[in-house]
């Protein structure tokens, strides 16, 4: 991007280039460690274009024009995103945990405006993925993997960044390995996420599928058997219920897999460790 992105400040003109027939064939990790760890390295290069002397926000928009600086930008500041999935990943299901309630209710006028821009985000990336010749399917995993690297590979890689600027030393620099084997392949031909390392980049991710399933059962116990009004709690409950089905091949990896790509014990300990002070810390913040 950077390449394209000072070519184009010195001048250069693009052009839309897409024959029928694929022009370049290239080959990508089908190993989910290995493609965090590769989306992890892209999230600090980003962030060093993003925050360079030749940032898009302040030479682009000069150098290029305003919308062609900005588009520069968007993918620059992409890392991010992690922020706020992060927040809605954790924030309302710790408050539903705590008998909060921190979204509209039912009966009130934001509550649908809520839903309204859920859905509608949703519906809008729906309608072009499909558009542009994808399936159901594939469109369900695109959103589920922008979710997995936007709590891990992008959160790390900010945190990474960050250490970098201060004179922390952080990960060198790991080639990406996209040797695959046969009976990884298989996994991947069937859309399973290989898991199989005992890698930081899955704490996040096991942290997530612990706290959205406790959220979720805890809220519908509240509505059960406490005899709590729903309507204040509807969507959080909504939103860890969401979160769970995402999670699922994350559930599956760490109960009913058997297989090589499964989810390491170590990491589904060590998450089931963190997930309880930071239980205890919100009950204090609550």
């Amino acid at each position: 991007m950077y390449t394209s992105y000072m070519l184009q400040c010195e001048g250069w003109k693009s052009i839309f280039c897409h024959p029928k027939r694929p022009a370049f064939l290239g080959n990508s990790p089908t190993n989910l460690h290995d493609f965090l760890n590769q989306t992890r390295r892209w999230s600090v290069g980003l962030f060093e274009v993003a925050f360079c002397k030749y940032s898009p926000i302040t030479y682009g928009t000069r150098s290029i024009n305003l919308l062609s600086g900005l588009c520069f930008a968007y993918y620059s500041f992409w890392p991010i995103w992690s922020i706020p999935l992060t927040i809605y990943a954790f924030l309302p299901q710790l408050a539903l945990l705590n008998y909060v309630s921190v979204f509209p209710k039912v009966n009130s006028f934001w509550f649908f405006v809520y839903m309204f821009c859920f859905l509608g985000a949703y519906g809008q990336d729906y309608l072009e993925f499909i558009s542009s010749g994808g399936t159901i399917p594939r469109w369900w995993n695109n959103q589920r993997i922008w979710m997995v690297r936007g709590l891990s590979s992008f959160s790390i890689g900010s945190v990474e960044y960050i250490l970098k600027c201060i004179g922390i030393s952080t990960f060198g620099f790991n080639v990406t390995s996209k040797a695959v084997e046969e009976e990884q392949n298989k996994r991947y031909k069937k859309g399973m996420l290989e898991f199989g390392v005992a890698s930081p980049l899955f704490l996040p991710l096991t942290l997530t599928a612990i706290i959205n399933l406790v959220s979720f059962l805890s809220g519908i116990a509240q509505v059960l058997f406490r005899q709590g009004s729903i309507e204040g709690l509807l969507l959080q409950i909504l939103l860890a219920g969401f979160g769970m089905v995402n999670c699922w091949p994350i559930y599956e990896a760490m109960v009913l897999r058997a297989d090589e790509g499964k989810m390491p014990l170590k990491i589904t300990l060590v998450s089931l460790v963190l997930a309880y002070p930071l239980y205890l810390a919100s009950s204090i913040a609550f």
